[in-house]
């Protein structure tokens, strides 16, 4: 599933221009395709980081959770949502294969941040999500980059799925285990396994 760049503004391209870079975080879809609270207010807390820092580009992660593929993945729905409160869409890019947290991280470093010099980089995410998305970045990326987590509105969503976030913090703890920070090859050849099971 991929988007038409003219209608996404996925520039597939450089970010050596921007000194900050800003990921948010998909929060899920409904069965219809619709994006769910969590990722509505995700997208939200994106534009007016944007919006308060002109120079920041904006990668919206995530394809969709389990289940068929939607007509339009996360991060789409999301660049759509930020571009419509005057974003430019120039700074917008997508990263639409990754499914969960570990896949977000390792998706965005491969096609945005790989052989990018070091720069703040801001994670947008639901206040339960933050320090899971924090441990994976700041593994995947390595200890060179300025790692920031910013927190999304609390919504109903998020307060359901934080009794699980216990287990998924100690399963990405598991799955790092003996992998050195910033180990790309060794990060990226786990999640691939992983992605074929």
């Amino acid at each position: 599933m991929r988007s038409d760049p003219r209608a996404t503004g996925d520039n597939d391209g450089d970010l050596a221009g921007f000194p900050e870079v800003a990921v948010v975080l998909g929060g899920g879809l409904s069965a219809s395709g619709e994006a769910s609270p969590s990722t509505v207010a995700r997208a939200r807390t994106a534009a007016h980081l944007a919006q308060k820092r002109p120079s920041l580009a904006v990668i919206a992660s995530g394809s969709h959770g389990d289940g068929p593929a939607p007509a339009k993945s996360e991060a789409a729905i999301m660049a759509d949502l930020i571009a419509a409160t005057g974003v430019p869409r120039e700074r917008l890019f997508l990263e639409e294969r990754s499914r969960d947290t570990i896949g977000n991280a390792v998706e965005v470093v491969a096609r945005y941040l790989r052989g990018v010099e070091a720069r703040p980089i801001y994670l947008v995410t639901s206040p339960f999500h933050l320090e899971r998305a924090l441990v994976t970045f700041r593994h995947v990326l390595g200890f060179e980059w300025q790692v920031q987590a910013v927190a999304a509105e609390d919504t109903d969503d998020d307060r359901k799925r934080a009794n699980l976030e216990t287990t998924f913090l100690q399963e990405t703890f598991a799955f790092f285990e003996g992998i050195r920070p910033g180990d790309m090859a060794a990060i990226d050849k786990k999640y691939r396994a992983r992605l074929v099971r």
